[in-house]
């Protein structure tokens, strides 16, 4: 539910439709807005001037901003988390200044937030810190201050349940008002890695590793967030706003765990945290009473404070400027993909029918740029296979053919090809592709003999793992699988080619797919 962006994007397409170019505009003036938002609050809640400048650069700068910049997509971010930081502003001007606008600003900033993105959710995070460490009224005033945002919050949420809105069957979003009790499950596996990335970890980096080395790695992010606390207990101790900033930070966290740990869910929290980074390398330069006068005690802040700056001053806007280039090279992979898929005109009658892809995330967009370049598109498209693993592929009939994916259907991600657990390796871009292919799918179990009936055409679950996971699955069709109406597809190379049909009783092997990434 996000009509203010909706509508923004609406308004690309009505004033320019072929400018790209200014479509990203845009997107940069949103992103340009949450920059002096920030630096404006910063202003207000850090003394001296420098240090809330030195806030500003670090938020500026952050890697995590990449992706909502550069993805049109993801606009929703840029326009939600400014939205947010107006009814920071305007509630601590009524709060601090006596400013009674702010009573009515503060609320209708956070609703339009909130109908721009749920990133805005993460200001209530921040206006129940701000009522905890910095308003200075009694414990009823700064209860009663929650109020207005409390009922915007509450009217959207009873709004965006009744409307329908949320995730339901991924075994990647998780909807924490339909199931909290995974919900909860998830904060524990995700928000660690997140906070990880916001002091130097890749939040992302476990997609790409086997199923051992994320476990390490969750292990090196919960040993990383115990190392940053005791960093800063000094500072949280003696300091107000730190405090402000740390649970905010940590609040902003929460709805960002309803999916998996990515940088660029960290746009809000990230504001916390900068906030955070800029007054401990403060601290820790002006030699404040706090930090050790010894040499050897006040090892450990000095390197902290480098290494922190070696991260976010130089690394980080190193990475956020590679953005565009990682977003380009998917596109032309994309592109590429779908470029190769027939569009004569006799497709319109016909089933496309993909017996294997690395994930079926990349088909979908096939017959979408097909459409948008305005070239005929297939009747339907089924992906009958998908997975990074070799795939045997048998004809029990005239009319049917069966798809056995080795490891099975939906591997769970980083999970070793069957046969060479020995020899995985710890790290593989390829480990991302199985969890894609967990967006549009639970873990809820099938069980041997279930049908499934979509369009004419009947899939089988054959064989199941242990866990409920389809091993192999038959496709039965109303006509043999030579007749015209059936488009058979493979995946090859980066693009698709025609796919040979075995004949009844023979078996084929299709090899393990590649997906240039880099």
């Amino acid at each position: 539910m996000r009509p203010v962006s909706s509508v923004t994007h609406w308004l690309d397409f009505r004033i320019w439709p072929d400018h790209p170019w200014l479509m990203h505009v845009q997107s940069l003036l949103w992103f340009a807005g949450a920059i002096v938002a920030a630096a404006l609050l910063y202003r207000r809640l850090l003394v001296p001037a420098w240090v809330a400048g030195l806030a500003a650069l670090l938020f500026a700068i952050d890697d995590a901003h990449g992706m909502p910049v550069v993805w049109l997509a993801n606009r929703n971010a840029n326009i939600g988390v400014l939205f947010g930081l107006i009814a920071l502003i305007a509630h601590d001007r009524w709060r601090r200044n006596g400013w009674r606008p702010g009573a009515f600003v503060a609320p209708l900033a956070l609703l339009l937030g909130l109908l721009a993105g749920e990133i805005a959710l993460a200001a209530g995070g921040y206006l129940l810190a701000y009522a905890l460490f910095l308003d200075v009224d009694t414990w009823r005033g700064r209860l009663a201050s929650l109020v207005p945002a409390g009922l915007v919050g509450s009217l959207w949420w009873v709004t965006y349940r009744v409307m329908g809105f949320g995730a339901s069957g991924s075994g990647v979003y998780i909807d924490p008002g339909a199931s909290p009790v995974e919900f909860v499950h998830a904060v524990i596996e995700r928000a660690p890695m997140l906070f990880a990335g916001l002091w130097g970890i890749p939040s992302g980096l476990g997609h790409f590793l086997s199923q051992s080395a994320a476990h390490i790695l969750w292990l090196v992010a919960v040993g990383l967030m115990v190392a940053v606390t005791i960093l800063l207990l000094p500072i949280l101790r003696r300091d107000r706003a730190a405090r402000f900033f740390a649970l905010g930070m940590v609040l902003s966290l929460v709805p960002a765990c309803a999916t998996f740990p990515d940088d660029r869910l960290l746009y809000f929290a990230g504001f916390g945290g900068m906030g955070l980074l800029a007054q401990f390398l403060s601290a820790v330069w002006q030699r404040v009473d706090w930090v050790p006068s010894s040499r050897i005690r006040r090892l450990p802040f000095t390197t902290a404070s480098w290494v922190l700056v070696a991260f976010h001053l130089v690394l980080s806007p190193l990475s956020l400027a590679t953005t565009s280039s990682r977003v380009r090279t998917f596109g032309e992979m994309v592109n590429r993909a779908a470029s190769s898929l027939p569009s004569d005109p006799a497709v319109t009658d016909q089933v496309a029918l993909i017996v294997n892809t690395p994930t079926a995330f990349i088909s979908f967009y096939g017959p979408l740029l097909q459409a948008l370049e305005g070239r005929p598109i297939p009747n339907r498209t089924l992906i009958l296979g998908s997975g990074i693993y070799p795939t045997t592929i048998s004809r029990p009939a005239s009319n049917v053919i069966a798809i056995r994916p080795d490891g099975g259907f939906l591997a769970p991600p980083g999970s070793p090809r069957p046969g060479h657990e020995d020899s995985q390796a710890a790290f593989h871009p390829v480990y991302f592709f199985p969890m894609l292919d967990h967006l549009y799918r639970d873990a809820t179990p099938f069980e041997v003999g279930d049908r499934i009936g979509y369009g004419g055409t009947v899939v089988e679950v054959v064989d199941v793992t242990e866990n409920g996971r389809p091993v192999e699955v038959w496709f039965h069709f109303g006509v043999e699988l030579e007749d015209p109406s059936l488009l058979w597809l493979q995946w090859q190379g980066g693009v698709y080619v025609p796919f040979e049909l075995p004949a009844v009783g023979e078996t084929v092997v299709l090899p393990e797919v590649y997906l240039p990434l880099w």
